[in-house]
């Protein structure tokens, strides 16, 4: 926990200095003291700080879903803006003297009014360029030239970027793939689903193309009952969470091929700065292996060539299933749990081709009937039948 609030206040420090430096060099040096610029500049001012303040608490905070709606809009904007103009402001920056020179010079007197400034003697003399270069409004001029000039190359550049990074389309709802029943019982939340873009994850590696991720919610659809400084700020013990340690069934009947159960559960991390340095060690943990990214993990067959599905993430001593075991749906086969590669207690569910997760490509899968909300608990359900669910949705087996 210790580095993780560590981490937590650099970047918290870093945070509060990016922002008073943008509005050192958008508001204070490009207004006059006391004006309405000042003061409007001001006020705008703090909604930066508000956006940040925005994307940093509201996963963890879980609040309502209009809440939630906004946040995750803003999160796909905002850090790449800020990040955009906070360059665009550095690099003005190197720009500035040339400016001030181009202004310095164009404010220097002609050449018929040299003799008349020698006719002033040595002090008119020294008071020529500088006081045109310390002139207040001069000054101001080239603070606003630098500044409008760095804003309009941040919109540009990050409107480029988000263009180009927007998001792979989501599973075909008609496509075939691999029909597996919910692995669990009770509401649970559906994260990084294929049904938004594929890869699911970010990634084939493993075969997660379309993996699902699903975290288990009380009747508020909250994926933990407390909260505290540690959810912001720092980690936090799985017990905390309303997933850790409750059934996982099977989500298909075959035979195990694969059981591993030797990794041990670890700190959870809800807190947007406290996953910094663990995302910083996903290399890491891939070079490491199968385990070190599954951790405590199942692998069914359906027949011996396959399809295979995988559950991973268990609770370290819960497996209940041996490789050559033949197992029926809804068999308990182990508790939710936090190894591996994972933030929050969490069940990762995915379909593929082989049983070898070093090679296997992932499978589309499609689940029975099932009760979904998307607006809340008090907003109503619909029952889907042989689709993947939507991501932030809750669902439950019918």
């Amino acid at each position: 926990m210790a580095l993780a609030l560590l981490t937590s206040a650099l970047l918290l420090c870093l945070l509060v200095a990016v922002h008073r430096y943008l509005y050192r060099r958008l508001v204070k040096d490009v207004t006059v003291p006391g004006s309405r610029g000042r003061r409007l500049g001001a006020a705008l001012a703090w909604l930066p700080a508000a956006l940040t303040l925005l994307v940093l608490t509201a996963g963890p905070a879980e609040p309502s879903p209009g809440v939630r709606w906004v946040a995750a809009r803003v999160a796909a904007v905002w850090p790449t803006l800020l990040l955009c103009l906070t360059a665009a402001v550095l690099l003005g920056e190197a720009v500035r003297p040339l400016v001030r020179r181009l202004a310095a010079r164009r404010a220097a007197p002609a050449p018929d009014a040299v003799p008349r400034e020698r006719e002033g003697g040595a002090a008119a003399g020294a008071a020529g360029p500088r006081a045109a270069d310390d002139d207040p409004a001069r000054r101001l001029f080239v603070a606003r030239t630098v500044a409008i000039g760095a804003s309009a190359l941040a919109t540009g550049t990050a409107s480029v970027v988000l263009a180009r990074s927007g998001e792979p389309a989501g599973q075909d709802p008609r496509a075939a793939g691999v029909t597996i029943a919910l692995p669990f019982t009770g509401p649970w939340q559906v994260r990084n689903s294929p049904g938004r873009r594929v890869p699911s994850h970010g990634t084939s590696l493993l075969g997660s193309s379309h993996a699902i991720d699903f975290v288990a919610v009380d009747e508020r659809h909250r994926t933990a009952g407390t909260r505290s400084w540690r959810t912001f700020l720092a980690t936090e013990p799985p017990e905390l969470f309303h997933a850790f340690g409750l059934p996982v069934l099977a989500p298909v009947a075959g035979r195990i091929v694969a059981a591993h159960d030797a990794e041990p559960d670890h700190e959870a991390r809800r807190s947007q700065l406290a996953l910094v340095p663990y995302m910083l060690g996903q290399g890491a943990r891939l070079r490491e292996g199968v385990r070190a990214i599954a951790g405590n993990h199942v692998i069914i067959a359906l027949s011996p060539s396959g399809p295979f599905v995988a559950l991973v993430h268990f609770k370290a001593g819960s497996v209940r299933v041996a490789v050559g075991d033949t197992v029926s749906v809804g068999r308990h086969i182990a508790d939710c749990g936090n190894t591996g590669n994972s933030t929050q207690p969490h069940v990762h569910v995915q379909a593929m081709d082989s049983a070898d997760l070093s090679v296997a490509r992932g499978l589309p899968m499609r689940f029975p009937a099932y009760r979904e909300w998307n607006r809340g608990p008090g907003g109503g359900f619909r029952v889907v039948e042989g689709a993947a669910p939507r991501e932030g949705s809750v669902v439950e087996p019918f």
